[in-house]
């Protein structure tokens, strides 16, 4: 741990001071009715036996260096919580060559971290090394999900085994602090004993598909203070508290890969090995289209940017074996789109299944994160005899982990209400009641598509 220099401090203390002192009246209520909502989302001591109860609490606040986590702190300090600002370190950027517009530099994460710790008067700032962890339990996975022609999502597995994982385990083995704050905007509901992971009340920015992973025993020791807030508000605080990172675009995609193509960031761990474009339409590749550079580098339903091509093409699916990338015309072809999908690997907030899986649960999914919440019946493996029959053009996925063992009870099979676009295998299949976060699972493989369905009527 590092102590902040006082002398920074008193300086920084100063300087808001002075920019509060010239902010309007809105800015204020702002500020107020952020602090308001925040103090709902702090645990209390009777939410937790375990918690201190004689002085207050300590978080520990996991700092980004930018706008949301530096909020998050701000307002957890003004509770009178004691903040220790943690900045993390997953990703060697050693290892990779992205020139200078590197969009996830831990350089300039942890300049935008100090200065925010020290403008907010956090109590400490410490830097952590997760790096290892990281590489064995995210991104190798990773990379073995798409040689197998999967998509993968590190994000959920970076929420369970580093931030809610390890970071968790420092932070209250190591620092002393009673809790483990982020800027996710998501909320956890106390009142019922075990804790319920729920969705944020802004709809666009809602990251409870990024945190269906964490188990409720993590949630026991974790917060979420701008749950019920927008991002809009967020950023507007950070203006009116002038804080460095107010400005500071968010980041977006996957931290890891910054602005570089996908495909050439693949390639340097996938070998890329040309293929052929497969119209679906035909079953022949696309006349005149050259060769892909490896299947790995597309996913389901992205334009396939196909040179030369006179109409837009996009990918429906893909064959790791045969290194096909089966495409079909029109955004919204047939293809794209199926009514039932199977999933493994499943996670549970509460640790067991929801109730009535085993007749078929009427919930709500989502496939990816940006996709809007869909109605879906969800059955255990063991509660059909009919086995899925999957999409001829879609590869099936299964992890090491669902490799190893032959249980099926953490298998479920998903049928759309409505037909969902680009149901991708390695991709999250995330299950809600209403606004709660139930979990959710993997998805292993894609049924048949609306236009296979239709060939063979």
């Amino acid at each position: 741990m590092r102590r902040l220099d006082r002398v920074a401090r008193a300086t920084a203390a100063s300087t808001v001071a002075r920019r509060r002192s010239s902010s309007s009246a809105p800015s204020a209520r702002l500020l107020d009715s952020i602090l308001d909502r925040v103090a709902r989302a702090v645990p209390r001591a009777d939410d937790d036996e375990r918690a201190t109860t004689s002085s207050a609490p300590t978080f520990a606040v996991g700092l980004s260096g930018g706008v949301d986590s530096a909020i998050a702190a701000w307002a957890l300090k003004r509770t009178g919580a004691r903040v220790v600002g943690a900045l993390t370190r997953n990703w060697d950027e050693a290892n990779e060559d992205h020139g200078d517009e590197r969009e996830c530099s831990y350089v300039e994460d942890r300049k935008f971290a100090r200065e925010c710790a020290e403008m907010l008067r956090l109590d400490d700032f410490v830097e952590l090394d997760f790096r290892r962890e990281y590489w064995l339990d995210v991104f190798e996975p990773y990379v073995e999900a798409f040689e197998s022609g999967a998509t993968p999502n590190p994000d959920l597995e970076c929420n369970r085994r580093v931030k809610f994982g390890a970071l968790l385990r420092r932070a209250t083995e190591t620092i002393g602090a009673e809790y483990l704050a982020t800027g996710h905007y998501a909320r956890i509901d106390r009142t019922s004993g075990t804790p319920r992971l729920m969705r944020g009340i802004d709809e666009t920015k809602d990251q409870s598909y990024f945190l269906a992973s964490v188990s409720a025993d993590a949630l026991a020791r974790a917060c979420f203070p701008l749950g019920e807030t927008l991002k809009t508000e967020v950023r507007d605080a950070a203006r009116a508290l002038g804080l460095p990172c107010a400005e500071r675009r968010s980041s977006a995609g996957i931290c890891f890969i910054g602005r570089k193509p996908f495909g050439d960031f693949i390639g340097e761990y996938i070998e890329p090995k040309r293929g052929a474009f497969v119209d679906v339409e035909t079953g022949r590749d696309v006349p005149g289209a050259p060769p892909h550079r490896g299947s790995a580098a597309y996913t389901v339903g992205q334009r396939a940017k196909i040179g030369g091509a006179s109409k837009p093409w996009f990918v429906v699916g893909k064959d790791a074996r045969t290194n096909v990338v089966y495409v079909a015309s029109g955004a919204d072809h047939d293809a794209l789109f199926s009514t039932t999908c199977a999933a493994t690997d499943a996670f549970w907030v509460s640790g067991a299944a929801p109730r009535g899986v085993d007749v078929g649960a009427r919930l709500l999914a989502k496939t990816r994160y940006a996709s809007p919440l869909t109605p879906v019946i969800v059955r255990s493996t063991s509660a059909t005899d009919d086995p899925m029959i999957p999409s001829r053009y879609s590869s099936s996925y299964r992890s090491r982990e669902s490799r190893d063992s032959s249980s099926s009870s953490s298998s479920f099979v998903v049928e759309f209400l409505h037909p969902e676009r680009a149901v991708t295998p390695g991709q999250a299949l995330v299950l809600y009641d209403g606004d709660v976060c139930l979990g959710g699972g993997v998805v292993e493989r894609v049924g048949p598509s609306l236009f296979e369905s239709k060939a063979r009527v």
